[in-house]
């Protein structure tokens, strides 16, 4: 029982990451059950929320209140503590993924965001959209990871 209990401690400093915001046990359990693209995007949405905020998604998430692509990953930010909870919903939604990693590599590519909200806008003009609009449409490349 003892050896267990020292596994689970090594287990949870190994794969635990930093980042600029607290995440919730309950979500940091959650991204550690993930993998590849998907954690990727997940890691990506918690280092960057105020960037995804700017992006529409085109998974037809607007139904369900949806406001950016960043509702596809955050929950709640709790501004207090600077505490994240995660929702599930871009577990298996290739859009929500594709969305955030394009922001990602595009951004460390030099495009500005109005350039990247015009790139999937026309990619996805046929899905339905959360519609948002760009807080800024010259910033670029001010991603944390």
């Amino acid at each position: 029982m003892f050896f267990t209990k020292i596994n689970l401690i090594i287990f949870f400093l190994i794969t635990t990451q930093s980042f600029a915001f607290n995440v919730s046990s309950e979500s940091l359990v959650f991204l550690n059950s993930l993998k590849g693209s998907t954690k990727e995007a997940y890691e990506y949405a918690i280092e960057n929320p105020e960037i995804l905020d700017n992006f529409s998604c085109y998974c037809g998430c607007e139904k369900i209140k949806h406001t950016s692509n960043k509702s596809c990953f955050i929950k709640d930010i709790d501004k207090t503590n600077s505490m994240i909870t995660l929702t599930s919903h871009s577990v298996n939604c290739p859009i929500c993924i594709d969305v955030a990693l394009t922001v990602k590599y595009l951004s460390k590519d030099g495009f500005t965001f109005k350039e990247i909200k015009q790139l999937l806008d026309d990619a996805y003009k046929d899905y339905p959209s959360t519609n948002t609009e760009l807080k800024n449409n010259d910033e670029c490349c001010s991603e944390k990871s």
